[in-house]
């Protein structure tokens, strides 16, 4: 997780993928993770069946109540995939990128570094090799780039991945996940405008693949209402900031930390709104509150966290 994410700034997606814990992944938790392991290593199907698993576990379950056991099983999982299925098997490249976004969530991000490069290097001589996973790798090795501060490299990563995504399923919660690093890319520049249209379509893709109460639109109406904030229009930032606030309460709980992020950004906007008001009954002049909000915005930018 971001422990020092502020309520600020858009929160990455790589946040909310971890594995809450490895023995549910399969459906009753009723192998072991050593008989686990050793159903991977039996034979190519099962391997590819455990290897499916586990993906969707994390893309299903958000946040983990211990990340490093995740990584280390998924490790282990990846591991005897790969030896199994060969690296070149979509399966081994989906478990490797899922295993790098989890990585990125806790900044390790040179592990996350070696595992997409893998996945890049597996298929870079076959130039028609899968696309989606392709696209995956480099749009998570885009968002370590990002991390890193290496904006011109990122931005050329992130834009390869969202032209193979939208060549393969535009409307796909892997396109929304791009287009949510392509923000957070541009948030950080200032270029609010830019993030503002990737954040729409992150929460136009989510709401159609996901549906309107999942907590991954709650993010993407986060970013986009921390975003209209920078931008100045509280009043639409105050829209989005209260859904995202509604729909965290209803599947995170009042006591999680997203929850209390979107509580204090909303807060925030509150309280702007009202100096705004106060200040306009006397003075034509905007007020120090919204002259600095940009200002705000980008210190909480500049602390900003990846996965």
């Amino acid at each position: 997780m971001m422990s020092d994410t502020t309520s600020n700034m858009p929160a990455p997606d790589n946040a909310g993928v971890h594995l809450m814990r490895s023995e549910c992944l399969l459906q009753g938790g009723s192998l072991s993770v050593k008989s686990l392991l050793a159903l991977a290593a039996a034979s190519p199907a099962a391997a590819a069946e455990v290897a499916q698993q586990c993906v969707h576990a994390v893309d299903a379950v958000q946040l983990s109540a211990d990340p490093d056991a995740a990584i280390e099983f998924l490790v282990q999982v990846t591991d005897v995939c790969a030896g199994t299925l060969g690296e070149t098997h979509p399966a081994t490249g989906a478990l490797r990128c899922r295993l790098g976004d989890l990585l990125l969530a806790e900044r390790c991000l040179e592990q996350a570094r070696q595992q997409y490069e893998i996945v890049l290097a597996a298929h870079r001589p076959n130039v028609l090799g899968d696309s989606d996973v392709i696209a995956r790798a480099l749009s998570g090795l885009g968002d370590v780039l990002r991390t890193e501060r290496k904006y011109v490299a990122a931005l050329m990563c992130l834009q390869r991945a969202l032209r193979r995504q939208s060549e393969t399923h535009s409307v796909h919660p892997a396109t929304a996940q791009t287009h949510t690093r392509l923000g957070a890319l541009w948030f950080e520049q200032q270029r609010y405008t830019t993030a503002r249209f990737h954040f729409q379509e992150a929460l136009a893709i989510r709401e159609a693949t996901l549906g309107p109460r999942d907590p991954a639109v709650a993010q993407s109406l986060h970013n986009l209402g921390v975003t209209l904030a920078a931008l100045g229009d509280l009043r639409s930032a105050r829209v989005c900031l209260a859904q995202a606030l509604a729909i965290r309460e209803d599947r995170l709980g009042r006591t999680h930390l997203a929850t209390a992020q979107s509580l204090e950004a909303l807060s925030r906007c509150w309280r702007i709104l009202v100096t705004t008001r106060a200040h306009n009954t006397v003075s034509s002049a905007p007020p120090r509150s919204i002259v600095n909000i940009q200002g705000i915005a980008v210190r909480s930018a500049q602390r900003l966290r990846c996965r």
